[in-house]
């Protein structure tokens, strides 16, 4: 979906449209503090696609429209750093992808890559992941090897 960690905790139940399969980016969650999303563009409509389903599995009967998507036992939004501490950073070495630098921005890099991969334009990519300029798309998009080599054929 191109969404960064901290729109993701910060998603709430009124900022996700089942029935049309969208989420709607207007609030994030940032190391204890909610608020704005960090630029206007990242104001922005997603679709979620394959993921509705899950999302309609994943929405507790009786779900208040204010309750966050992603809470914790106490009705909170998770850490971020916690999260990747404690439960994605140890998956990832038990799975043998771990390496220095791994991070949430790994799968943004990945989102953003195979969007474009499978035919998303720049800016099209761009849009998903709320980038005010193609540049900042181009910094985190992996352009590998046998794309180039697609490239030249």
């Amino acid at each position: 979906m191109g969404m960064r960690i901290s729109e993701i905790l910060g998603l709430r139940w009124r900022s996700v449209d089942l029935v049309a399969g969208m989420v709607k980016v207007d609030e994030r969650f940032y190391r204890g503090e909610v608020g704005e999303p960090k630029s206007e563009r990242a104001r922005r409509t997603l679709p979620l696609g394959l993921l509705t389903e899950y999302y309609r599995q994943h929405k507790p009967a009786g779900a208040s429209p204010e309750s966050f998507v992603f809470e914790k036992e106490d009705g909170e939004p998770g850490d971020d750093r916690s999260i990747l501490r404690n439960v994605i950073r140890p998956a990832a070495k038990r799975l043998g992808f771990y390496f220095e630098g791994f991070g949430w921005h790994s799968f943004r890099r990945q989102n953003i890559t195979v969007l474009q991969e499978e035919g998303a334009t720049a800016f099209e990519a761009m849009a998903q992941a709320g980038h005010s300029r193609p540049s900042m798309t181009g910094e985190y998009t992996i352009v590998g090897l046998g794309r180039r080599e697609q490239a030249v054929w």
